[in-house]
């Protein structure tokens, strides 16, 4: 009797762990709160920065020309100019895009309208034109006050020669091209600038030589 209660006492402590160990190995749900495995994630969950903090893409590093309506430029050339037997007007609206501190592009369409009375032979002859074209533009700012000017330009030109003595009139149209360079101040946003037509087109509405150039932008 003494050894079967002595065998009793030993092996009872032995039996309790496993009895616990054995209580994990019961089914449970999914949701219940004994499933360790489901608490296991849930701290997982909770301790990783990947999920905590979510993956941001940073736009502002992709590579590319980004287009940005506050660097738009408006701008126009006008000219005016009266004689006894000389007449010029010229209208041009520009639109230009600041590229960078130092540079500046664009487009624009002009109007030329020449009225140039001359004599020749005891004859008086009128010449008028109209003019209607459009340009690319740039200027170039190598210091602050300074800037470089290049337009190339194309213009459909409609011209009359009337011979006053006899009321005979020949017409004539075709375009016409010019290519502008130039240089000068750089006075805010408006320039002045001494400019060139290196085309020398017989029918061009720039006069032979330098001549003096005035635009502004807003």
């Amino acid at each position: 009797m003494r050894k079967i209660c002595l065998f009793l006492l030993i092996i009872f402590p032995v039996m309790m762990p496993a009895q616990v160990i054995t209580y994990d190995t019961i089914r449970v749900s999914p949701d219940d709160e004994r499933n360790i495995y489901k608490t296991q994630r849930q701290q997982q969950t909770a301790q990783s920065p990947i999920a905590r903090q979510p993956i941001l893409l940073d736009r502002e590093s992709a590579p590319g020309f980004r287009f940005d309506k506050s660097k738009l430029r408006y701008g126009a050339n006008i000219g005016l100019s009266f004689s006894r037997n000389y007449s010029a007007f010229n209208f041009g609206p520009q639109v230009g895009y600041q590229l960078s501190s130092r540079f500046m592009a664009g487009v624009g369409i002009k109007y030329y309208y020449n009225k140039v009375r001359a004599f020749q032979f005891n004859e008086e002859y009128l010449y008028k034109n109209n003019l209607l074209g459009a340009n690319l533009f740039g200027y170039f700012y190598p210091a602050r006050f300074l800037a470089l000017f290049v337009q190339p330009e194309i213009n459909r030109l409609w011209a009359n020669l009337t011979d006053e003595m006899t009321g005979e009139v020949t017409k004539s149209s075709g375009f016409v091209p010019s290519l502008l360079v130039g240089g000068g101040l750089r006075l805010g946003h408006s320039h002045i600038t001494l400019n060139y037509d290196l085309a020398q087109h017989t029918n061009s509405p720039y006069p032979r030589g330098w001549f003096l150039g005035f635009s502004t932008f807003f």
